[in-house]
């Protein structure tokens, strides 16, 4: 660079000539004439003067002297004072003058054009904390501006937001972004793998950039329309480890990468590459958060099963306890009274009464820590015909009503228990006739057991689902179950994610309705 001259006048600010040893030397060499020092006047008319100082200026050389220049006063002079004459004829508008070496004005645009994009860069990307978004952002911030096509390639384990692994060639494609439709061959998402001999393989082994100004041989960034005429490679380092790397692309039409180009490629990478590591450490420990929530809510749920468990326990093994206590007691104390055959009877009804109470608590303990393998995809009419057919000693006749191909995703044995619940409560307060029903329902498959007894009170509807739950005209203790197949069968409902509910039937009695996600058969 040969010289350059700047001169800015504010307005209402003082005038300075510039020093002779500043300015003299460069124009000197480049032929131009320039006074020893320039003389400033107020112009008289200040449109004439600006025009001729323009023509002097386009001819190829400085003002001289005696050229009047817009807002210039005398040698040493300030402006007009305010309100003085002089000033109506004196533009006001703040102006800039440059000269120079042929080509600073290219140059000079270009280096604007560069802090410009590292100023929008710095902006833009790094607006979340996601690690494609931000690799997206980086890509769109520079096209077309910088280059055509940019991909970003990351390693699997960044994606996933764990440490950077060492990186062998095989990364995912997270980002792309081209000023043509279908500029790279490899969509975002899907996996890219550059061959030993590749520039991206290269750039990454060696983590350092590199420029292609012709591309040449094997080309890992392939264009769908014309040859390509520049690539830059640039890894991604974070903390001296390789994320991954950003391919920088030009077409033919386009001017080949430059020196500063690769400088201003490896600014916007770097940026870039801070964001994606931090978004990478958020993405972890947000992961590593979920997980300790998932298990503090599991651990939640097993002490609240456990404390439940331990009251329903507490609450209904009392009464058989209490009653078996009472008839051994009287048989020490009167045993010339006590009959032993009685005695045995009584102690075996309660003993098998506690039997089944222990065995509905363990399974509602159980409910819902199915492994996936007890899960099988059957069909819910075939077990609803399986599972009535095998019942015996019933009072009251099943009629079944089920239509084929019902298939649903569940573990056989607990809807088999549903159902079984749903028919012995059926058995009790049925007057006649009982009728189990397997559809399609609006999407989902429908099981229902309906009874033709007195039906449930719409107020009760739901409280007979509870735990030890039993309606005043339902049945004794002594007639009835455990009090909790309802509640075992509503629980079994909601682990398979289904429903269960009770509606009146008609012309009079209960219908039970299970309701569970339909899948369509393969």
């Amino acid at each position: 660079m040969v010289g350059v001259v700047a001169q800015v006048r504010i307005q209402g600010g003082r005038w300075e000539s510039l020093a002779d040893d500043l300015v003299t030397s460069a124009p000197d060499r480049l032929g131009w004439s320039v006074p020893p020092q320039a003389t400033v006047v107020y112009p008289q008319n200040a449109a004439n003067t600006s025009t001729e100082a323009a023509r002097n200026a386009g001819a190829g050389g400085f003002p001289t002297a005696g050229d009047a220049w817009p807002g210039m006063g005398e040698e040493g002079e300030t402006c007009p004072p305010s309100g003085s004459p002089q000033e109506a004829s004196t533009p006001t508008d703040p102006w800039l003058f440059l000269f120079g070496e042929p080509g600073v004005g290219r140059l000079a645009t270009a280096a604007r054009k560069r802090l410009r994009l590292l100023c929008e860069a710095a902006m833009n990307i790094g607006q979340t904390l996601d690690v494609v978004r931000t690799a997206e952002e980086l890509a769109e911030v520079t096209v077309p501006r910088l280059a055509d096509l940019v991909t970003v390639d990351l390693s699997e384990s960044v994606v996933r937001g764990e440490e950077p692994a060492a990186l062998t060639g095989d990364l995912r494609r997270v980002a792309v972004q081209s000023a043509q439709e279908n500029g790279s061959p490899v969509a975002a998402g899907e996996p890219v793998h550059y061959p030993a001999s590749s520039h991206q393989a290269r750039c990454l082994a060696r983590r350092e950039t590199v420029l292609w100004p012709d591309p040449g041989g094997a080309r890992p960034v392939q264009a769908t329309e014309g040859p390509i005429s520049s690539v830059i490679v640039v890894p991604l380092l974070a903390q001296d480890r390789a994320l991954g790397a950003v391919t920088f692309t030009r077409w033919r039409a386009s001017d080949p990468f430059e020196d500063d180009d690769v400088s201003l490629a490896e600014e916007l990478v770097s940026r870039a590459a801070v964001c994606i590591d931090n978004a990478r450490r958020y993405t972890r420990e947000r992961a590593i958060s979920l997980e300790l929530e998932g298990a503090t809510a599991s651990l939640q749920q097993s002490l609240a099963l456990q404390r439940r468990f331990t009251t329903d326990a507490s609450h209904e093994l009392r009464t058989p306890l209490a009653g078996l206590r009472a008839q051994l007691e009287e048989a020490q104390l009167h045993p010339d009274q006590t009959h032993p055959g009685e005695l045995i009877d009584y102690a075996l009804r309660d003993v098998n009464r506690l039997q089944a109470i222990i065995d509905d608590l363990m399974l509602l303990a159980r409910l819902g820590a199915a492994p996936p393998a007890a899960f099988k995809r059957i069909d819910l009419a075939e077990l609803a015909e399986a599972e009535t057919r095998s019942r015996t000693g019933d009072r009251h006749r099943v009629r079944l009503d089920v239509r084929p191909g019902v298939m649903v995703d569940v573990v056989p044995s607990q809807i088999c228990r549903v159902l079984r619940n749903l028919l012995d409560n059926a058995q009790r307060h049925a007057a006649h006739i009982i009728v189990v029903r397997v559809r399609r329902v609006s999407g989902e498959a429908e099981l229902s057991v309906t009874d033709d007894g007195p039906g449930v009170p719409e107020a009760e509807r739901d409280h007979i689902f509870q735990r030890f739950t039993r309606l005043d005209t339902a049945r004794s203790r002594d007639q009835g179950g455990t009090g909790l197949g309802l509640a075992i069968a509503r629980d079994i409902a909601h682990a398979h994610h289904g429903t269960l509910h009770v509606q009146n039937a008609s012309p009079h009695g209960a219908r039970f309705i299970l309701r569970l996600p339909l899948i369509t058969p393969s």
